[in-house]
């Protein structure tokens, strides 16, 4: 009986160590996955494609882009940082030197020198014309190497008249004529009019003389041309045109 009871009391004993060892190895594998859950995962690094692509943004301007491109996944392909570089502040061309020319190749200082037209640098005609009657043809033709202005009228003298005659001011040009080398201006003379009982002296010479820019005075040599055939001459009734640069602007005058 008592062998019974100490086998009993030895069981229970067992027993009860049994359970208090289950109990313990409970409470260390929960104390241990507490443990284990209050540290950071090490298999989960941050990833930096958020700030990345915030640094490209905001200073892709200043660096050409290059700073944005360092960026994550979603910062260096597409991101605003990436799109820097075509607003970045060192990415200007610089600007050509200038070389102290105009457009076109010509030179800031000018080329166009041009001079007055007179009897030094022109060569003059004159042509009596058939229609209309009592008309003589000038023509100045430039024979310089410069461009010359032929401004006004020229004033006309025939060999014995004592002062230049009228100019018909309803011919004058919309601008003053300028003669290239080897260009022409003209001018029509009438010799007389309606016959008015005065009669007509003979000449076969024409003196010019030439105007300037400013007043009516003659500047430069005259020039002198001789007429194929003498034409008669009525001082009260001739007049002259304004040069021209076309003929035609004259030819019925």
């Amino acid at each position: 009986m008592r062998t019974n009871l100490r086998i009993t009391a030895a069981a229970t004993t067992a027993l009860i160590a049994a359970l208090s060892l289950s109990a313990c190895g409970s409470d260390s594998g929960s104390k241990e996955s507490d443990k284990a859950a209050s540290k950071p995962s090490a298999s989960a690094p941050a990833t930096a494609g958020t700030d990345g692509g915030g640094q490209g943004a905001t200073t892709g301007g200043d660096t050409a882009g290059t700073t944005g491109g360092t960026g994550g996944t979603s910062g260096g392909t597409g991101g605003s940082g990436g799109s820097g570089s075509t607003s970045g502040g060192h990415g200007t061309a610089k600007p050509a030197k200038s070389n102290g020319k105009q457009s076109g190749g010509q030179s800031g200082s000018g080329s166009s020198k041009r001079v007055t037209c007179t009897g030094s640098n022109v060569k003059l005609t004159a042509t009596v014309v058939s229609r209309p009657i009592n008309h003589v043809l000038l023509t100045a033709t430039n024979i310089g190497k410069t461009t010359c202005n032929a401004y006004d009228a020229p004033a006309v003298k025939f060999s014995n008249a004592q002062s230049p005659i009228p100019v018909d001011k309803d011919t004058i040009p919309q601008s003053v004529v300028t003669l290239a080398p080897g260009q022409s201006a003209y001018a029509m003379i009438r010799t007389q009019g309606e016959p008015d009982g005065t009669d007509p002296y003979m000449t076969s010479q024409v003196v010019v003389y030439f105007r300037g820019a400013v007043g009516m005075e003659s500047v430069g040599r005259s020039a002198y041309a001789s007429l194929a055939k003498p034409v008669g001459v009525v001082d009260a009734q001739a007049m002259a045109t304004y040069w021209q640069s076309d003929m035609g602007a004259i030819s019925a005058w």
